[in-house]
């Protein structure tokens, strides 16, 4: 009995040894190896340990934020972030990622303020003017949008994500030309770019070249079977051609699709309407009515009564 005892005290000795034994950096190999993993949780406490040893390393806070956020634990994130910078005040990576935090908080004033600062400690910090162009663009400084997207664009002219932005930034600016150029660049770059192809049509119909936006809105639904905006503003157009059978089709379609969309069933009814199938017609927006639109509601009452 006592050589027992004796064994499960060795025992219990060697594992506080062991546990003692780990150094910050084999902590630190064993955190990173978590992570790749998708423990998020067995990252934060390697993580922890290796900052209980180094209260100042600052690689550390920095990782275990980042666990932190794929944790959605944003709050010890945004802390871990701070000590980082605390510890090294000019980490522009470190304001990159709380600035990208923020944005997902919806703090847009803190994530504009940490872009700032991200560009002045490091002005190649490439992403950050991306970052930042979608914070401009969101708050209507197209102007400054545009050169922060033109920015990040010099480092990446062909990336996929820069070069919609910048496109979807001439939309708002009503300058289609040229964002049809560049959703052309990008379908060049992926044929099935089936948003590219939306955009586009969608441009293409501001500049009254109908023909060019009904082939995209089709080459969009062929890329995407279930883009139900595409079969709505497809159905829009054919409306005002007065193809309203194709309208009735695509409005249809985007029933199927979302089946609790009040401005579909109006369109289709008035669509019905316009071909003599007036009950049918008083159906649909008959419908649209009861799931809301107090203009159907409206409509209804005057001409379906």
């Amino acid at each position: 009995m006592r050589n027992k005892y004796l064994f499960l005290f060795v025992i219990l000795i060697l594992n506080l040894i062991h546990a003692r034994g780990q150094s910050s950096d084999e902590l630190f190999v064993s955190a990173f190896t978590k992570y790749q993993n998708k423990d998020f949780a067995g990252a934060i406490d390697d993580y922890t340990k290796v900052i209980q040893q180094k209260p100042d390393y600052a690689d550390a806070y920095f990782n275990r934020a980042i666990a932190y956020e794929k944790s959605g634990n944003n709050e010890n994130a945004l802390s871990d972030y701070s000590m980082v910078l605390y510890l090294n005040p000019k980490d522009a990576n470190a304001f990159l990622n709380r600035g990208i935090l923020y944005t997902e908080m919806g703090k847009d004033k803190n994530a504009l303020m940490d872009f700032n600062n991200a560009l002045v400690n490091n002005p190649a910090l490439s992403s950050t003017y991306y970052q930042r162009g979608m914070l401009y663009q969101k708050a209507g400084l197209d102007s400054l949008a545009l050169k922060d997207f033109n920015n990040f664009l010099k480092f990446y002219p062909q990336s996929i994500n820069g070069n919609y932005a910048l496109a979807n930034l001439y939309d708002d600016m009503e300058e289609y030309d040229a964002a049809i150029k560049i959703y052309t660049v990008l379908i060049s770059a992926d044929s099935s770019y089936a948003k590219a192809y939306y955009n586009r049509a969608y441009d293409y119909d501001q500049v009254s070249k109908t023909e060019a936006a009904l082939a995209d809105y089709g080459k969009a639904i062929r890329f995407d079977a279930r883009y139900a905006d595409a079969y709505f503003n497809r159905a829009y157009i054919y409306n005002d051609m007065n193809e309203f059978e194709k309208a009735i089709a695509d409005y249809s379609k985007v029933i199927e699709l979302e089946p609790q969309g009040t401005d579909a069933f109006f369109n289709r009814g008035i669509a019905k309407m316009n071909i003599g199938r007036k009950s049918a017609g008083c159906t649909d927006i008959g419908k649209a009515a009861q799931l809301g639109d107090a203009v159907a509601r409206k409509y209804y009452k005057v001409n379906c009564k």
